[in-house]
């Protein structure tokens, strides 16, 4: 009964992870049966079933059930004949194709093309720019830097540069990478003690494209390398594109010498999109899923939903599940009781990280400087584990940029922290309702 909904469940989650990821991991999922509790998948091996249950089994349970309104049970089973189906990527509407891909085109999504990037004044020099350079690659400004918040296409354009190259240049030797996987290709290369293969890796490439390049400030060692591999690259005329969540002035831990080489091409913002836009967005999106929603629904949510185009296109996958789900009329009236819950909550996505530490250090009884200090007792460890899991769940911040938030600490130390909260938050009902006050009082502040 559940087949719409876990085909939003991908879908939303096609918005989340990369490419690369979904299609190594989360395309092997195929869908089994469902009833009223549950709904039940079926992955070829063990492996991919122990890979998914550990990195994306609470982000396709948090999906499902924001989704239908309660608890689902997804149950894995393990299938080696499923192994040979073909499967279906999220927003091609069945144009179905085989996982075996050029392994050039596997780094990027395909829906992420120029094509269905829509253009607006929030976005028209970003838009142009990278046109023009993915006809021309190293000919125009180099490198070019592109920055803007969460969700407001970034990353679709590295994609599309990516793929219009791939198309056009047949023998161009292209990376693209994020600066999180960056630093860990330079740490694992330290520790294997395979630098050199590291450095021919990136400087012998022809298309340099890092996305969120901004984590990686404050690693010295990795600054060092992208710096030389920046000059490497730079003096050879071959392309680089960064992305980042603001200009590189703004960059306050990054190295002067690379923050004035970010600085050497073109850089240029994406801001929110205005409503003409978003409506645009929705409109293209109604097409590619072929659903038919009247124009009082389209303003309404273009009307609600106006920090970024990801919160746009996940209210429209809800809208669409629930639709399927209650096989009811597309419209005004069911709009508002599909996203009541997400126009709830959105609001608490402007809060800063502050405002979230000295709540949680009230509830807590120990001082605001605490939550930011060094010290590990029970006492205070406990609260800014809690803090991070807010700060991680309701804004848009990476690890990395709530480590430097907390004293510091290693953005593996805030996953582990945002892991383990969430489980108790999950699993003790006293703890979740103590967490579920703090976040109130955070939303009165708001």
């Amino acid at each position: 009964m559940y087949t719409s909904i876990w085909k939003e469940t991908l879908n939303l989650i096609s918005l989340e992870v990369s490419y690369q990821e979904y299609n190594t991991w989360l395309s092997q999922i195929h869908y089994l049966s469902s009833d009223d509790k549950s709904i039940t998948v079926a992955v070829p091996s063990k492996l991919i079933k122990d890979i998914i249950t550990e990195r994306y089994l609470k982000l396709i349970n948090d999906k499902i059930n924001n989704l239908v309104g309660k608890k689902i049970k997804l149950i894995i089973s393990v299938n080696s004949s499923v192994s040979s189906k073909i499967t279906s990527i999220p927003g091609t509407k069945g144009n179905k194709i085989t996982k075996k891909i050029n392994p050039r085109q596997s780094m990027f999504n395909p829906k992420y093309i120029f094509d269905k990037f829509v253009v607006g004044g929030s976005n028209d020099l970003a838009a142009a720019a990278a046109k023009k350079i993915a006809e021309n690659p190293g000919k125009y400004w180099n490198p070019f830097f592109v920055y803007g918040g969460v969700g407001l296409g970034k990353t679709h354009l590295l994609h599309a540069i990516g793929q219009t190259i791939i198309d056009m240049f047949l023998e161009m030797k292209i990376l693209y990478i994020t600066g999180e996987s960056f630093i860990n290709d330079y740490i694992t290369s330290i520790q294997k003690g395979t630098m050199n293969s590291f450095r021919i890796k990136y400087r012998k490439a022809d298309l340099l494209l890092i996305d969120d390049v901004h984590s990686i400030q404050g690693k010295e060692g990795t600054m060092e390398e992208l710096f030389h591999t920046f000059n490497t690259l730079y003096a050879a005329k071959k392309q680089m594109v960064f992305t980042s969540d603001r200009p590189p002035k703004e960059l306050k831990k990054l190295e002067d010498r690379l923050r004035s080489r970010f600085e050497w091409g073109l850089t240029a913002d994406i801001q929110p999109p205005n409503f003409e836009m978003r409506e645009s967005i929705l409109r293209q999106k109604i097409q590619e899923e072929k659903y038919t929603v009247p124009e009082k629904v389209i303003r309404f949510i273009a009307e609600n939903f106006t920090w970024n185009i990801r919160e746009l296109e996940s209210a429209l996958y809800k809208l669409f599940a629930y639709h399927d789900l209650v096989h009811e009329e597309l419209n005004i009236d069911l709009a508002k009781r599909a996203l009541k819950d997400m126009i709830s909550i959105k609001s608490i996505e402007d809060i800063s990280i502050d405002l979230i530490q000295k709540k949680v250090a009230n509830a807590f009884n120990i001082s605001f400087s605490d939550m930011k200090s060094k010290k590990r007792t029970k006492n205070i460890a406990l609260p800014r584990q809690i803090a991070m899991y807010i700060v991680r769940n309701f804004t848009d911040y990476s690890t990395t940029e709530i480590g430097n938030e907390f004293g510091g600490k290693d953005h593996s130390t805030v996953i582990h922290a945002v892991t383990k909260i969430g489980n108790k938050y999950e699993n003790d009902e006293m703890f979740k309702s103590r967490v579920d006050r703090i976040i109130k009082e955070i939303k009165q502040n708001l």
